[in-house]
């Protein structure tokens, strides 16, 4: 039972930083990403550059911590969706680290375009457009969509195991499709900062730092992973030959 309120702490600790480093890595860089002399600006705000690609490597490791820590209890109502939801999430990280290689590539790009001077801007433009829109895909797949699918099997798995209460479950599931719906909006060409998309967004975030807090504070329903762990144990009593009465 300790190990089991350790990995609920854990994972509502993970939870928030996940919150956080998204939220400043946004932050920092967007504003650089919309100016539309960003050729001049990524090189002059270096360091909230390189700050925010960290943030979001701090991003993608949690959000795979996450998925590593729930996994032996996601597996015990259906393996292969518990399978599919680290897989879901790894995608995710990988997409997030993508993100941050853009960032990253359009600080070089930068850099260079200072090196050589405004009158070269023709030559500098057409791949940093590039560098921008691979930008906003990295956003739309990673932040909603990806994760928009992999959060409907987390919240479907912890509402048929009540692995937290349903009410927060089925919460964050319905924040799941709210979110999918604002992915599929990206992938249309709707901005995912427009005001529809963050509408769209909130019910999952607010979520999911009720559930950091819940699982921090209150841990897993004691019954259902008690429950689980018992089940476990018999099974493998069985298997070994050694059944009791």
């Amino acid at each position: 039972m300790q190990s089991s309120t350790t990995t609920a702490r854990l994972t509502g600790v993970l939870f928030i930083v996940a919150t956080g480093a998204a939220i400043v890595g946004d932050r920092l860089v967007r504003p650089i990403r919309d100016d539309s002399d960003y050729l001049t600006t990524f090189a002059s705000h270096e360091t909230r550059v390189i700050v925010s690609v960290v943030s979001e490597l701090i991003l993608a490791g949690a959000v795979i911590g996450i998925a590593a820590l729930l996994f032996p209890y996601l597996k015990r109502q259906h393996e292969g969706l518990a399978v599919g939801y680290v897989g879901a999430r790894i995608v995710e990280g990988v997409v997030i680290i993508l993100g941050g290689i853009s960032s990253l590539l359009l600080l070089t790009l930068s850099r260079d375009f200072l090196a050589e001077g405004s009158s070269q801007a023709a030559t500098f433009e057409p791949s940093g457009v590039l560098l921008q829109e691979a930008r906003e895909w990295t956003d739309t797949l990673g932040t909603a969509t990806v994760f928009g699918f992999s959060a409907l099997i987390l919240y479907g798995l912890m509402y048929r195991s009540e692995l937290v209460p349903r009410w927060l479950s089925g919460w964050g599931f319905i924040g799941a499709v709210l979110i999918v719906i604002a992915g599929i909006r990206g992938l249309y060409g709707y901005s995912p900062s427009s005001t529809l998309s963050v509408v769209l967004t909130l019910p999952i975030g607010v979520q999911e730092m009720v559930l950091a807090g819940w699982l921090i504070v209150k841990g897993f329903t004691n019954q259902v992973s008690g429950a689980g762990e018992r089940v476990a144990s018999r099974s493998s009593m069985i298997e070994g030959g050694h059944e009791k009465p």
